[in-house]
């Protein structure tokens, strides 16, 4: 175990939601064979075992000695055990595939539960990308040895079961998701944006706003699906932008005569994800710049080593890289059960945008855009519901082209 007694270069948990406030006038079920290069895919998306072990190979090796340099520059308060050395992609993705089992077995166990802020010190918990179990603390916390003591214990318990030694932790220090807001104009209204112009039919990357009352938000729609009980179509964006609640009209591209496109119907549970019915809706999704693409699959979530894009009506469509997953973050005070983050940074009005993957020349969801987080005190990171959550939590399927 490595210790650090002070704060230093501190990971940072400071996010907003990407939407603007207006006034309105009136682990994913896939397995791996014990043949490293034969995968088998249950329940990932749209994706064949083909294509799932293309991206896989592509992952790059783990860094045994990440904790130790980690430790030595002072952005974690304390390391635990040590990240396995394992050079190719399919054993890499297996690795984080099993650890991140004990993230999902103590969020289902609920086993943490007692130790998040202000009862005790933890944010989320997760796994990072470069294949060790993060845990996010909060910097007001007096955290004592008793408290990393019992939360590496609980992880380590779900470890052993899982035939992991030594398992590979870093505790990091951040803040819970602050709400910020911002005014109309802090987001551009212009009728020649091409986020902003009036499209029917509807598709993903384009702008809304949902209508509470006097007020309304500003967000991005993230992809056209069906409703899974009746086929009925429609589209997804953040549960935030409707403030978490049903029964509220949303807009497109703005609030304005003629522009209703249907009312928020479900808001998902443990996430940030709501749907809103709407027949005039097409497998498409707009990268920006007025460019739209066919939507041809899913994944579930993101991949270790895997490049992404994000579409917002505010920042535009910028690429980065799959950083990790984590649990128990609060979105207006709602408990996320799985967010994932990425490189790259976003703002207001970006909320709901889609997250996708371009791979052997088709565009495939990933998720939708629900905040920013910035990681080692300055680098700017996306934060996304993977797409798995929010089709289960919502009872929804993607529409294909």
């Amino acid at each position: 175990m490595t210790t650090k007694n002070k704060f230093g270069i501190r990971i940072l948990f400071l996010t907003m939601f990407l939407i603007s406030t207006v006034f309105v006038p009136v682990a994913s079920a896939e397995t791996l064979s014990e043949g490293a290069d034969d995968i088998e895919v249950a329940e990932l998306g749209l994706i064949t075992s083909e294509e799932l072990n293309s991206i896989i190979k592509q992952i790059p090796p783990t860094d045994p000695h990440i904790l130790e340099k980690m430790s030595e520059n002072e952005s974690a308060l304390r390391t635990y055990g040590k990240v396995p050395e394992i050079t190719t992609g399919t054993e890499v993705y297996k690795w984080f595939n099993t650890l991140d089992c004990i993230r999902v077995n103590l969020n289902e166990n609920k086993e943490m539960k007692p130790y998040f802020y202000p009862a005790g010190p933890l944010v989320a918990y997760g796994t990072h990308a470069d294949g060790y179990f993060w845990i996010i603390v909060d910097e007001r916390y007096d955290i004592k040895n008793e408290d990393f003591d019992a939360i590496v214990d609980l992880i380590n318990k779900q470890a052993i079961k899982l035939n992991i030694k030594d398992v590979p932790i870093i505790f990091s220090t951040g803040t819970p998701i602050n709400i910020t807001s911002a005014s109309i104009n802090q987001v551009s209204t212009s009728s020649v944006d091409p986020y902003l112009v009036y499209r029917r039919p509807i598709t993903g990357g384009i702008a809304l706003t949902i209508v509470n009352g006097g007020s309304g938000a500003d967000g991005t729609i993230g992809f056209a699906a069906k409703r899974n009980s009746d086929n009925a179509n429609g589209y997804v964006t953040t549960g935030h932008t409707s403030w978490f609640q049903t029964g509220l009209p949303s807009y497109q591209p703005i609030y304005g005569s003629g522009n209703q496109a249907g009312t928020v119907s479900k808001i998902g549970v443990n996430t940030d994800a709501a749907f809103i019915p709407y027949s005039n809706v097409t497998a498409r999704i707009h990268t920006g710049g007025g460019n739209f693409v066919n939507v041809a699959g899913y994944y579930s979530g993101g991949i270790s080593g895997m490049t992404l894009t994000k579409s917002g009506r505010a920042s535009g469509s910028v690429t980065g890289q799959y950083i990790g997953v984590l649990t128990g973050q609060t979105i207006g005070g709602h408990y996320m059960d799985k967010i994932e983050l990425m490189t790259t940074t976003c703002t207001s009005g970006d909320s709901g945008g889609p997250v996708y993957a371009y791979y052997n020349g088709n565009y495939k969801i990933v998720g939708i855009i629900c905040g920013w987080t910035t990681v080692n005190q300055s680098i700017p990171a996306t934060v996304y519901i993977p797409c798995g959550e929010v089709t289960s939590k919502l009872g929804v399927t993607p529409l294909t082209a």
